[in-house]
């Protein structure tokens, strides 16, 4: 019996690693088939029809159960014969809805190697009274009824870690794994339903981050819940990469305020910039935080966040959720404004989702929580978080990723942040969305041009002693991001002729010649510096030169 996997990507750069764990821990034929939630159902059915499969397995996820489930339906209209299976954290905690919903014949609850290679043995050797119930973590219905199997969690001593069988990670994340479980109790995270570490043989974890060092694959991002967990462990796998690493860069997510001396001063001595941390802050209240059974040490938390940015190697990426228990609109600006104040590589504003499985579902009475009963599963509000608040939130959310988290403005935003001019940058955001609003910006499309001239003219209405400077610092990140000759959208500040300019500053902007200062030189020129910037080859190099 031909077994094909399918998994529907969020995006393409994302693989379903899920998968290809599931078919390096059988013997059985497998065939992997990869798709986008962009991509149209009938190319997708026709796809996996074409491999003639007898048993057809869907990676269930949020983003793709709605697909999934349009699929299995069509599968079982026209190909009754053919055996469905899900898997994944979208059906894991509601297997008798999932069942009955995608009248699929077979889901297996949680991870799926031991259960699933178990259960292709039974389908392929036992054809005439397949023994279900030897297939561990596996739901079916029979006679109308749910049957379960108990729950088995594999000894990682012994599943293998799925090789480097996708032939374009230059173009992938490759998502990677050194342990299973989490020893913390967050209501909202499903992680939190294994409270038992478990580790993969280190020298296991070694091999394959060294076929990913081999392979150059830019992207490496480990799946850990709490990647720091095991000191020793962490330690030897950072010091593998960092001697060995050629250009990848590794994602981890790690539990800051379990950084202790030793390692956050080994960070600090790292000179490549390879590393790249996730570390959930959530709430900086601590009620809030408590209510959701999250316990963390806010001052340790900060002074080694704030630590860590000392070493502009590491990649800070902090993530808050707005919708906790006893949070307020005030103690989410506050977090935001606090959070963002130590200058996190990014900061993801996210919003509190209910997921099957996880016990936010037993608060919902109790804090007056309404909330999308469809994926993504959305608070809409509760209790002390309006509609309103929530919309206002989420455009301040809209305008962090658009200035912030783009990298497109580094050298206004450092300005801003050194010289302290923004009291509530929460309050700044939600203005400058305002002002878009005014201007009848294109939220949903717009030119590049259009929002760096936008910005400038904010800055320079809401802080018109800076008027010059932040504007001449707007055109500076608008040039440094253009990869030609970019359109120009700006007044200039004072005209000075090139063949003025020329003898002043001849000889600092080598390599570059008298030609190309002519041909593919653009100039900016405020009252006390040049800003002279090239475009060669689908790069930009600037030069920043003071002028007297």
């Amino acid at each position: 019996m031909k077994t094909v996997l399918v998994g529907i990507n969020a995006k393409y750069i994302h693989p379903s690693i899920a998968l290809y764990q599931l078919k390096a821990n059988t013997s059985y034929e497998v065939k992997v088939l990869e798709f986008t939630i962009k991509e149209s159902i009938d190319k997708i059915y026709h796809a996996i029809i074409g491999e003639n499969p007898g048993l057809i397995g869907f990676s269930c996820y949020l983003w793709n159960i709605t697909l999934v489930t349009k699929l299995t339906r069509l599968f079982k209209t026209y190909h009754p014969h053919i055996k469905i299976l899900l898997g994944g954290p979208e059906v894991s905690y509601d297997a008798e809805y999932f069942l009955n919903e995608t009248k699929a014949d077979f889901l297996i609850r949680g991870e799926g190697e031991v259960a699933f290679d178990r259960l292709l043995k039974v389908l392929n050797e036992e054809i005439n009274e397949p023994d279900l119930a030897s297939v561990p973590s596996l739901s079916f219905i029979r006679d109308g009824k749910l049957i379960a199997t108990p729950m088995v969690l594999a000894d990682l001593n012994k599943i293998k870690i799925a090789p480097l069988t996708v032939t374009d990670y230059q173009k992938r994340i490759l998502y990677l794994e050194s342990s299973r479980g989490c020893p913390f109790n967050c209501s909202y995270c499903l992680s939190s339903a294994e409270k038992r570490v478990r580790f993969f043989p280190l020298e296991d974890v070694v091999n394959i981050i060294r076929n990913a060092i081999e392979a150059r694959v830019p992207v490496v991002k480990f799946l850990d819940r709490t990647f720091n967990i095991n000191k020793k462990y962490f330690l030897t796998i950072l010091k593998l990469i960092e001697s060995e690493n050629i250009e990848s860069v590794f994602q981890f997510e790690i539990v800051a305020d379990l950084l202790d001396k030793e390692v956050i001063g080994y960070l600090l001595t790292v000179k490549q910039r390879f590393i790249r941390f996730e570390i959930g802050i959530q709430s900086t209240n601590d009620r809030v935080n408590a209510a959701v059974n999250r316990r963390q040490d806010m001052q340790l938390l900060k002074k080694n966040i704030l630590a860590l940015r000392q070493n502009s190697n590491i990649e800070l990426h902090l993530d808050l959720i707005v919708g906790l228990p006893f949070e307020t609109k005030e103690s989410a600006i506050f977090s935001f404004d606090e959070v963002i104040s130590w200058r996190p590589t990014e900061l993801q504003l996210g919003f509190l989702k209910f997921l099957r499985g996880t016990r936010m579902l037993d608060l919902v009475d109790e804090f007056g929580y309404k909330y999308h009963k469809i994926p993504p599963y959305e608070i809409i509000r509760n209790n002390l978080l309006s509609e309103n608040d929530l919309s206002e939130i989420k455009k301040v959310e809209f305008v962090l990723n658009k200035i912030y988290n783009s990298k497109w403005f580094p050298k206004t935003l450092d300005f801003l942040f050194l010289n302290r001019l923004i009291a509530s940058w929460y309050r700044f955001f939600l203005a400058f969305y305002g002002y878009l609003q005014d201007q009848k910006f294109s939220f949903s499309s717009y030119q590049r041009d259009t929002l760096y001239s936008l910005f400038a003219n904010f800055l320079s209405e809401t802080l018109p002693g800076y008027s010059e400077k932040l504007t001449f610092l707007v055109i500076q990140d608008y040039l440094d991001k253009a990869k030609t000759r970019p359109k120009k959208w700006w007044k200039d500040f004072k005209i000075i002729e090139k063949h003025e300019l020329l003898p002043l500053v001849e000889d600092k902007i080598k390599p570059f010649t008298k030609e190309d200062f002519y041909r593919n030189g653009l100039i900016v020129t405020s009252e006390k510096e040049i800003y002279i910037c090239f475009f060669k080859n689908f790069t930009a190099t600037s030069f920043l030169i003071p002028l007297h």
